[in-house]
């Protein structure tokens, strides 16, 4: 069954987006308040959140599949989304204090995450409750960035764009292999996205050339964001 839209679907979207930049602030800010002796207690708390959402959104997905709001299949729940990758890097940045997971973090979270969430696409949105874990998905890293640029001072050099894009290429090819076998479309590397369809930004929509396409304005797109965090 296709996964039906509600009506107000937008219209919370957007109200979520306004108090999760609040958020967003708060959380920068307080980061740089927070005495170092509490950074590691409340990195941890941010963790716990994390791994409490992603437990909450399968739930979601499976109470939606029993009533037969949301088409669950398991080999399309699987994490290996550009942005689960991101989630699960913020989080071991905030654990390890590593930046090379800052990286994965930031570059794959400022160039999905974010734009997940000013271009929000419609699949398995069928609740308010299911709209909130979705956004949460993605708002949960940009919450883990603010917290690890704030507070653990960290900062990205462009060689970390580049290393970001490597890995990148590193996990399409076993993606891609994983999505010709079970005809998923992990990465989007089967069939663009609605919101690259009807983006201006995104002229070529057509397979697979709005991969290369993608490939081309990552490391400018990504310099953008370098910028107010750079370290070199």
């Amino acid at each position: 069954m296709t996964p039906s839209i509600y009506p107000e679907y937008l219209q919370h979207h957007y109200m979520i987006t306004c108090m999760m930049f609040i958020v967003w602030g708060l959380i920068f800010w307080y980061g740089r308040k927070i005495p170092e002796a509490e950074k590691t207690r409340f990195g941890y708390i941010l963790i716990g959140i994390c791994i409490l959402q992603e437990i909450v959104d399968y739930w979601v997905r499976v109470q939606g599949a029993e009533s037969g709001l949301y088409n669950f299949r398991l080999t399309k729940e699987l994490p290996l989304q550009p942005c689960h990758f991101a989630y699960f890097a913020s989080m071991l940045a905030i654990y390890t204090r590593k930046e090379s997971f800052f990286h994965i973090g930031y570059f794959f979270g400022i160039s999905g995450a974010f734009m997940g969430i000013l271009t929000p696409g419609e699949d398995g949105i069928y609740s308010l409750t299911s709209n909130l874990t979705a956004h949460f998905q993605h708002s949960l890293i940009i919450v883990n960035l603010m917290w690890c640029i704030s507070a653990l001072h960290m900062r990205a050099t462009k060689r970390s764009i580049v290393h970001a894009l490597i890995v990148l290429n590193v996990l399409i090819l076993p993606i891609s292999i994983y999505n010709y076998f079970t005809g998923e479309n992990y990465f989007f590397l089967s069939q663009a996205p609605q919101t690259i369809i009807y983006n201006p930004i995104f002229p070529i929509s057509t397979w697979p050339w709005y991969i290369l396409w993608i490939e081309m304005i990552f490391i400018p797109y990504c310099y953008l964001f370098y910028l107010p965090i750079r370290k070199d």
